[in-house]
């Protein structure tokens, strides 16, 4: 299975464990489901999402680096390119020597570009992915980097609102959470309508 497939999967599977989780809150909230169980099937959730994250980041860390490797390698072999170029203009090296060592050097360049186009058409596919997954359409276009993501997963059973400026809301319907002061705070949907609407900063 190629990268482009595996993320593709990946960033499926995280969008139904996110459904099902919703889902799993709904009917929590709606007293369908008990204390015990929600519990348990939510943290087998949790798990499973947070481990397809980690999986896909590491994938897409790998591609960045195969494709900076490939671009290196071109660039070490067109220097080369040039050195035999010049040594075969003034006499170093015979017209069929440098013809033969061009043509291996040019095969080994076109294969590397090759490479890496395929790790940036990789790459592209899986943006394109991220600006059409249900991951990215949060309400107020509200954007979280994977490691809110995965923080916003650690905080999101049954935890209470610890809204740093508002310290006795307590609400449970945690939107995200914020790194603030060494902490990572779970923030309720009221409390992040007022922080986003003002001029808050935290650590990220």
């Amino acid at each position: 299975m190629s990268f482009t497939n595996i993320l593709a999967e990946l960033n499926r599977e995280i969008a139904s464990s996110m459904r099902r989780r919703e889902a799993l809150k709904t009917l929590f909230s709606e007293g369908k489901v008990s204390q015990r169980t929600f519990n348990i099937l939510s943290k087998e959730m949790v798990d499973i999402e947070a481990a397809a994250i980690n999986m896909k980041e590491k994938i897409e860390g790998s591609i960045k680096f195969w494709k900076a490797v490939a671009s290196e390698e071109a660039r070490i072999l067109e220097n080369l390119l040039v050195d035999f170029r010049f040594k075969s203009l003034i006499g170093e090296l015979n017209e069929e020597g440098w013809r033969s060592i061009s043509t291996i050097i040019g095969l080994c360049i076109d294969s590397i570009n090759t490479f890496a186009d395929k790790m940036g058409r990789i790459a592209k596919s899986n943006a394109d992915l991220k600006a059409n997954s249900p991951l990215r359409k949060r309400r107020n276009n509200t954007s979280l980097s994977p490691s809110q993501r995965r923080a916003e997963l650690k905080s999101s059973d049954g935890s209470r609102c610890m809204n740093p400026w508002k310290p006795n809301c307590g609400r449970t319907e945690i939107r995200l959470s914020i790194y603030y002061n060494g902490r990572i705070l779970p923030i309720c949907d009221e409390c992040w309508k007022e922080i986003s609407e003002k001029n808050i900063e935290w650590t990220e």
